[in-house]
């Protein structure tokens, strides 16, 4: 114990130095881990929330992409590229050449939303993208978009 003492009594000014950097050293690291976990989201949580969990109880038929991909087919020069449901929004990605009238895209996307049932167009945000062909295109993309059903009203067809 009387080592103790003598060493502590010897190096007093070094002890109490090095106390204060470690009760700083401490602090700085508890305030570097309260700020990354502020800053870096928690991906283990969903970025919907919980509007998602009702998504099992309206189910979109496996089918739906071959159909919308019949309705494209018939106008020339249009290439499906993707569908995809996330949570409750529906993505519908076309791609046209640069010189598509708009008009008969807006016949398209008539044709895309007639293929959902009332059911599916009353709890799902659908969502369709028309690209050009070409990288740059004055007239494209164009981006409609049908809400689903709030307070009993929707839209009939795309607003673009």
């Amino acid at each position: 114990m009387d080592k103790v003492k003598n060493f502590f009594k010897k190096h007093k000014k070094k002890c109490i130095i090095l106390g204060i950097v470690l009760v700083i050293l401490i602090a700085l690291i508890i305030f570097s881990y309260r700020i990354i976990t502020y800053l870096i989201p928690n991906t283990k949580e969903s970025v919907y929330g919980d509007r998602c969990e009702t998504t099992v109880n309206h189910p979109i038929a496996e089918d739906r992409k071959d159909t919308i991909k019949e309705v494209v087919k018939k106008y020339d020069g249009y290439k499906f590229k993707t569908f995809e449901v996330k949570c409750n929004l529906v993505d519908i990605i076309v791609e046209v050449a640069d010189t598509t009238n708009f008009s008969d895209v807006k016949k398209m996307g008539k044709e895309i939303l007639a293929v959902f049932t009332d059911e599916e167009k009353k709890y799902y945000d659908l969502q369709l993208m028309v690209k050009s062909d070409k990288k740059e295109s004055e007239s494209y993309p164009q981006i409609g978009t049908h809400h689903k059903e709030i307070d009993g009203k929707t839209n009939e067809d795309f607003v673009w």
